[in-house]
């Protein structure tokens, strides 16, 4: 299979669906968690990735000693001293000769942190055919691109891939244990794409500045009124898109500044810069408890065509001050780190969309060019250095590095942090498009690394199922095993799940910005212990899809039941004037679960718990209009208080139609004394 079509059969396998007994089941991920006593605590591994935004002058970042005349031939201008008050910094005299590294002299945080064996160096990144546009080459390192025609245009990000693999559904949607966003941006106001999921969501939360009390303030109320339906003009997705986002940032606003007022940082002394505020504001928040995965921060700056150097100092200028932001930042985070005690769980990664040209460009600058480092910092990063010096003489005509000379590809690097620090198993290195890109060795400490034992799907417990259930009030049997969406089309049902009243009494807070076109009605789901079918595990209210499929709040069919325990539970499905059902077969939390209640009388637990649509369909007992499973006089006595209501979402309306009338009666009427099982009577 060539690469293309593994990406197109990769976003199915994420998002998508396969066909199995001749109905669409989605492919879920093992949710087994830290399988072996020694491993790792995984969950609170966590990954910063810092963008260094302009293309980053690794040639006067590290500069090959035994190089130095070559050196100085193609810079002439801008390049450094190696002796004098300002001289280059010497990396690692123990190092052979060939090795051997001058750092810039504004480097010696940086010199500081590999000495504490903290930082590593990975020299001569890239990817094949390298874009020399800012916008594009950034695109295509957030994605998981390159600059060949089969990987030039992916729409979403490795970030986003991986921790919607790993946290499925659960941006936007937080259960407890997990109430943070599974990542978040700094420093830019623009949505990374890197965080865009398989399905082009943004499952980040983006700090734009770096106060999240004040972020907090900001977003009170943000988002535009609901509204039932949208259409499929790519305006009306849009909207829907911005109305998704800004809700979730609301979702989140209140968990991030409750964490970052609890959280603190230590003594250290950052710059007072925004890269620090950036990776401060990281810290605390850190402290204060969060379990953000991923987080992503920016400095701005590195496209230095002029002025890169002071003229007569070379020493100074914009490169030196980027350069003293980066490092001093980092070596700041990563001490406020160690002195909270949370160093151990935190890997700083940096890059650039290219690095610059060897030869300066006569405006004591640098243009344009093709390979650059990357740096890792932290104290399970295995100090060092990955790869030889660049050659400066291997260069194009037009002073560029020449592409021969790349020794790791980016991806490479991202793989070897999600799987070897992360644990990320191969299913989800592959799910995040990483998968063919071989393992960096001695990146890591190796008594971090995650063994293969050890590697988890998901870090959240987790019970996902696909089930069909059919409302026989709402059933259309002249169109064919599906449901008529009267209420949908009314524009009736409501944003928000409508089960908080008695007699279910569920205190969820599901809600929608937009209805699915295809969406009949709310409907209540129970898992319930198969040992006790009296203990209630878990509740969640969910929508029922036109096609008898239960469906997720953002419309995928399926639902997952989050932070339940690995197990076997019966499913039970409620609904507002139906008569609830619940399955008479265990399902097991260890395998991909689909459960069908419409073609087997068999499948709802109790005698006579379905009634028969007279089409070889099943469906659930319509007239239960008081919703406490059984239809007697008090659900007559409903019907016969609001008869003739007209446009009203309301319980008695038995067929969907948002009118009230001898149509319900009938209903109740035909199932006159039909129960549930006692087992889950309410």
């Amino acid at each position: 299979m060539d690469r293309r079509n593994f990406l197109k059969n990769s976003l199915t396998l994420g998002s998508g669906s396969f066909l199995l007994s001749h109905l669409p089941f989605k492919t879920f991920a093992t949710p087994d968690m830290l399988p072996l006593m020694n491993c790792p605590d995984l969950n609170n591994r966590v990954l910063v990735v810092i963008f260094l935004k302009g293309g980053n002058d690794g040639v006067n970042t590290l500069i090959p000693t035994n190089q130095y005349d070559t050196y100085m031939s193609h810079r002439p201008g801008i390049g450094l001293s190696m002796t004098g008050s300002n001289a280059m910094i010497s990396l690692d005299s123990t190092l052979p000769l060939d090795d051997q590294i001058h750092l810039h002299p504004t480097m010696t945080a940086f010199k500081s942190m590999y000495d504490e064996a903290k930082a590593r160096i990975i020299h001569n990144v890239g990817y094949p055919n390298i874009n020399g546009s800012h916008f594009k080459s950034t695109d295509l390192w957030l994605s998981g691109g390159d600059g060949t025609p089969a990987y030039n245009n992916i729409k979403n990000g490795w970030m986003g891939r991986f921790l919607d693999t790993t946290f499925p559904g659960l941006y936007g949607d937080p259960i407890e244990g997990f109430l943070d966003p599974i990542g978040i941006q700094l420093g830019d106001r623009k949505p990374s794409l890197s965080f865009h999921d398989h399905d082009g969501n943004y499952v980040a939360a983006n700090l734009s500045q770096q106060e999240p009390g004040g972020l907090y303030d900001q977003i009170q109320g943000i988002g535009t009124p609901g509204h039932n339906v949208l259409g499929n003009t790519e305006y009306e997705q849009h909207i829907s898109y911005i109305m998704n986002v800004e809700n979730s940032t609301n979702i989140y606003a209140q968990r991030i500044t409750d964490v970052f007022n609890t959280g603190t940082n230590s003594s250290t002394v950052y710059p007072a810069t925004d890269l620090a505020n950036q990776l401060k504001t990281i810290a605390k928040l850190l402290s204060g408890g969060s379990k953000t995965k991923i987080f992503m921060v920016h400095l701005n700056g590195f496209d230095t065509h002029a002025q890169q150097v002071e003229a007569g100092s070379v020493h100074l200028g914009d490169h030196a001050s980027l350069l003293t932001d980066l490092f001093n930042s980092t070596k700041a985070f990563h001490e406020d780190l160690t002195n909270l005690g949370l160093e151990q769980r935190v890997i700083s990664a940096s890059f650039s969309e290219f690095g610059r040209q060897v030869i300066e460009n006569g405006s004591l600058g640098t243009d344009h060019g093709t390979l650059g480092p990357m740096f890792l910092f932290g104290s399970s990063v295995e100090a060092g250095i990955s790869g030889v010096n660049m050659d400066l003489n291997d260069i194009s005509s037009g002073g560029k590095p020449n592409e021969t000379q790349m020794q790791f590809d980016y991806r490479q690097v991202f793989r070897t942090l999600i799987q070897n620090w992360l644990g990320a198993s191969d299913s989800v290195s592959q799910n995040t498009f990483l998968d063919t890109y071989p393992i960096i060795p001695s990146l890591l400490a190796s008594n971090v690394i995650v063994d293969p034992t050890c590697y988890v799907n998901s870090y959240i417990d987790q019970i996902q199922i696909r089930a069909r259930v059919f409302l026989e009030g709402f059933y259309d049997k002249d169109s064919g095993n599906s449901m008529r969406r009267t209420l949908n089309e009314k524009g009736l049902i409501p944003l928000t799940q409508p089960y908080n009243t008695p007699p279910f009494n569920y205190t969820g807070t599901e809600s929608v910005s937009t209805l699915k076109w295809n969406a009949v009605d709310w409907i209540l789901l129970e898992l319930r212990d198969s040992n006790n079918l009296n203990t209630i595990v878990s509740r969640q209210a969910a929508f029922l899809n036109s096609d008898g499929f239960i469906m997720d709040l953002n419309g995928e069919n399926g639902i997952t039941f989050r932070g339940v325990p690995s197990g076997s539970y019966h499913l039970v499905v409620y609904h507002r004037n139906h008569i609830a059902i619940v399955s008479s077969n265990p399902i097991h939390s260890s395998d991909t679960q689909e459960y069908d209640f419409t073609i087997e009388m068999s499948s709802a637990y109790g005698t006579n718990q379905l009634k028969d649509m007279g089409d070889g369909t099943l469906a659930m007992f319509a007239g239960d209009f008081d919703g406490n499973n059984i239809n007697n006089a008090s659900d007559y006595a409903s019907w016969n208080s609001n008869n003739a209501e007209i446009e009203q979402y309301i319980s008695i309306d038995g067929d969907g139609n948002g009118v009230v009338n001898n149509q319900d009666f009938n209903l109740w009427k035909n199932n006159e004394n039909q129960t549930g099982d006692p087992i889950i009577q309410l």
